[in-house]
């Protein structure tokens, strides 16, 4: 009795006893002895449907020469007429002439013809027509020699090469991967080579009569000639490519109609036009273990004994089993991050019934409902705490721009009162109050832009009092833009810096322009002056303070908050770039996104 409470509470018992008793042991016998019967049958079959299909390849390039060769007898015979018609008169001879390139090109039209170059002598008129006359010359350009032609008769020359210089009115500029040429060459009147001619056959062609046989198969066929070369693929870049030298020689040493077993592969070989050319068949090992038919038979027939036996044992044993897992599978489907109402009723309904006598799946089951609970009250609290650190972190960087800007305006209404200008120190001082009566009016991290203009107006007015109208300004904003969020104190140190740090010794006036404008979905902020601008240097440095998004106290101070403050996510991460020429001037773009109230209030923190 204890053996079998131990059963029914254990899962991995009961796991172990199904597959044992139901499939491990029968499945192992049968699929081993169904997959080496299947796997010869199977490799029979296929090699033998491919060899026939390899043979009509075979046969199919084999008629394509055999037609190119007989061909050239009709070629042969026009240019003989051609070179047995007296160049006086002219008329006759360019009539002749004319009915050899018709009869050419009616050639290449019947019979399907890539081109055809004849190469006449240099004193011959029409040899240098250039589309399907040339002079003897220009063999060499074919990579042919006329000592290769000399005394061919009516004997064929077969050459490969993988570019020809064809004219452009036949390839129109399109470089193909491979050609077929059958050379003939004739001494009509002399000892000497008269002429001599090219049937192009493209490599392109003769791998259509592989790749017709092959073209949604892994099988690979390829055309080669004595040499190991291929010369038409079903994969055209093996085109040109030669075969290992130790591949190449088992390939010619090979006789017969059986396959070559070479590198995983079934190589079936079969001779064209006389021995000169091999068709070969690639077969790879891992094809024919894929066509395994009687494989798939000899499997169902083994899964149906299977079935028979584990239906029978897996309904009295794990009845309630599979259950427990459909279901609690389900329940982790549906559970989603912050959605804890469905943990407690997907899972609520997993839980045993009594206490203490569920298996490992239940007590999983429980563990699991516990853990998604306590993750969603971490991940709640981790996200507070994160919210919380970045706004404490923004009101810190905002709370140190206020200082650094109060000192600086102090500084200067100090210099005025030194110097007797009471009443420019008084207006500051004025300016000054209304200054911080805008900012305790708006407390709000986030500032609407007419608000941020009002600020930079009175720091520029303050400023322009102090340094004696050295400067001016001007401010453009497209329409209805002034209403969107923009952080507060982001003009202010930008204008500072170009006030102390752009104004010439000249007492040039440096005009200051603020332009806003809309940008698809994000708002632009330009602030150019024509001042002194930033050595090369110091540009870099501030540069790079700003890729890195850090605060530098020591220097950089505004533009570096700024930077920070806007790359947070309150302002949606925004961006700020500066360029400067040194002694034309500095210019700041900051782009932001288009946020309003309605959108604070609705989603950012």
């Amino acid at each position: 009795m204890k053996i079998l409470q131990k059963v029914k509470r254990s899962f991995r018992i009961k796991l172990i006893l199904c597959f044992l008793l139901c499939a491990v042991m029968p499945l192992l016998y049968l699929g081993l002895s169904s997959y080496l019967t299947s796997l010869d049958i199977a490799r029979r079959k296929i090699i033998e449907s491919t060899n026939l299909t390899s043979r009509q390849a075979a046969k199919s390039i084999d008629e394509r020469i055999t037609q190119v060769e007989n061909m050239a007898d009709s070629v042969h015979f026009s240019l003989y007429t051609l070179y047995n018609t007296p160049s006086e008169p002219l008329s006759g001879y360019l009539d002749a002439f004319s009915s050899a390139k018709n009869t050419i090109s009616s050639l290449m039209d019947a019979f399907d013809i890539y081109h055809i170059s004849i190469f006449l002598d240099e004193d011959s008129i029409g040899s240098q027509e250039g589309v399907n006359f040339f002079p003897l010359g220009q063999l060499t350009d074919y990579q042919v020699g006329k000592e290769e032609l000399s005394n061919l008769g009516t004997a064929p020359r077969w050459s490969f090469s993988q570019n020809l210089p064809l004219p452009y009115i036949v390839s129109r500029g399109k470089a193909l991967n491979g050609f077929l040429t059958c050379y003939r060459s004739s001494s009509l009147n002399s000892d000497s080579m008269d002429c001599a001619f090219g049937i192009h056959l493209t490599s392109a062609e003769l791998s259509e009569y592989l790749t017709a046989s092959y073209a949604q198969s892994p099988i690979r066929a390829y055309l080669t000639d004595d040499n190991g070369t291929v010369i038409a693929s079903t994969d055209p870049e093996q085109i040109g490519q030669l075969l290992p030298g130790n591949q190449a020689a088992a390939f010619k040493s090979h006789t017969g109609t059986d396959p070559l077993h070479w590198q995983d592969n079934e190589f079936l070989i079969t001779a064209v036009h006389s021995g000169e050319w091999q068709v070969v068949t690639e077969i790879p090992d891992s094809y024919i273990k894929q066509n395994t038919d009687s494989l798939v038979q000899t499997i169902l027939f083994t899964l149906i004994i299977i079935i028979l036996l584990t239906v029978t044992v897996i309904l009295y044993v794990s009845k309630g089993l599979t259950r427990k897992i459909d279901r609690l599978a389900m329940a982790m489907e549906h559970t989603q991050w912050n959605r804890e109402e469905t943990v407690v009723s997907d899972f609520a309904a997993l839980l045993p019934q009594v206490p203490g006598s569920g298996d490992e799946i239940d007590r999983l089951t429980v563990s699991c409902s516990h853990m998604l609970h306590a993750l969603n009250l971490s991940f709640h609290e981790v996200l507070e705490l994160s919210v919380r650190e970045e706004r404490l972190n923004y009101q810190l960087l905002q709370s140190q721009i206020n200082p650094h800007f109060l000192y600086n305006i102090l500084a200067s209404i100090q210099t005025l009162l030194s110097l007797g200008e009471l009443h420019k120190a008084d207006q500051m001082l004025s300016d000054l109050s209304h200054f911080y009566r805008g900012l305790l009016h708006r407390p709000d991290e986030l500032i609407p832009l007419k608000d941020e203009l009002e600020i930079a107006e009175l720091y520029l007015r303050m400023e322009d009092l102090c340094k004696n109208h050295g400067f001016d300004w001007s401010v453009r904003a497209d329409e209805g833009i002034e209403n969107f969020l923009i952080c507060k104190f982001t003009l202010q140190p930008i204008l500072e810096n170009s006030i102390r740090h752009g104004l010439k010794n000249d007492r040039q006036t440096m005009h200051i322009d603020i332009d806003i404008s809309y940008d698809d979905d994000m708002i632009r902020i330009l602030v150019t002056d024509n001042g002194t601008g930033i050595p090369t240097a110091k540009l870099q440095e501030i540069r790079k303070d700003l890729a890195e998004k850090s605060v530098r106290y020591d220097k950089h101070f505004g533009i570096s908050n700024i930077n920070v403050r806007i790359n947070s996510s309150l302002q949606e991460h925004g961006t700020i770039t500066i360029d400067s020429v040194l002694d034309k001037g500095t210019s700041v773009c900051i782009l932001i996104p288009q946020i309003t109230d309605e959108d604070q209030k609705g989603g950012i923190p």
